[in-house]
């Protein structure tokens, strides 16, 4: 069964593979594109100069874009936790050491779980909510939020609307990604989510039926959609 992935290809190579995995064909239809915002990614670049007790890294493109500017500063040393275990690859494949990563991939987890205290640097999507933060601050923590990087709406080609048309089931990974969906003017399709804040997205735009596994991360996500084919079949 053809399924429709919606994220930038790069960060969707695992997910496909996981999908052909199950039996599942996954094809490319991209609907948002990471742009960096020049005056927050040299924000960032100037905060790194500072001691900070903690760095928090939050998604691999969130690491891709530290790590850019952390060798414009020079390198400096840090502490960093990141979310989940494709952040933490992504981090440690430039050299970087990992600190702490909390016991689930989500942002209340790490918020409650960060050992310690003190100043922490959060470089992050303009897209990205304030749970981690709110969270951090009610625990005492003193946070510096720096977007450096968003997601912007991105024009399918006339061969990705093609694949559209044909998948049975499409994959969001934020409820950005399904209002980007809609917006390029694609179908509704059943829908499989990463999570139950997308689902909610998908289903008030009239996205039907909707799946989505109960704790995050890649394999509740990929068993969702295998589900929701299974139910498809019948």
């Amino acid at each position: 069964m053809l399924v429709a992935l919606t994220r930038p290809p790069e960060k969707d190579a695992e997910l496909a593979e996981r999908l052909r995995a199950v039996g599942l064909e996954p094809v490319s239809v991209p609907v948002l594109a990471y742009e960096k915002l020049e005056e927050g990614y040299e924000a960032l670049e100037i905060a790194l100069i500072e001691p900070w007790d903690w760095v928090v890294i939050t998604s691999p493109e969130a690491a891709r874009y530290f790590i850019g500017a952390w060798y414009l500063a020079g390198a400096p040393e840090v502490r960093i936790a990141a979310l989940g275990p494709s952040t933490k690859a992504v981090l440690e494949g430039q050299g970087l050491e990992v600190a702490f990563v909390p016991s689930r991939a989500e942002g209340a987890a790490l918020a409650r779980e960060l050992p310690g205290g003190g100043r922490v640097l959060w470089p992050t999507s303009a897209r990205a909510g304030d749970d981690l933060e709110r969270g951090l601050l009610d625990r005492g923590f003193s946070v510096c939020r720096i977007d450096s990087y968003t997601l912007v709406p991105r024009t399918p080609t006339e061969e990705e609307r093609e694949a559209a048309e044909k998948a049975r089931i499409v994959l969001f990974g934020s409820p950005s990604a399904v209002e980007a969906w809609l917006g390029a003017g694609l179908p509704r399709r059943p829908a499989a989510c990463v999570g139950a804040g997308t689902a909610r997205k998908a289903e008030a735009l009239g996205f039907a039926p909707v799946a989505y596994p109960e704790a995050p991360g890649l394999s509740g996500w990929v068993e969702a959609a295998r589900e929701l084919s299974k139910k498809l079949l019948v």
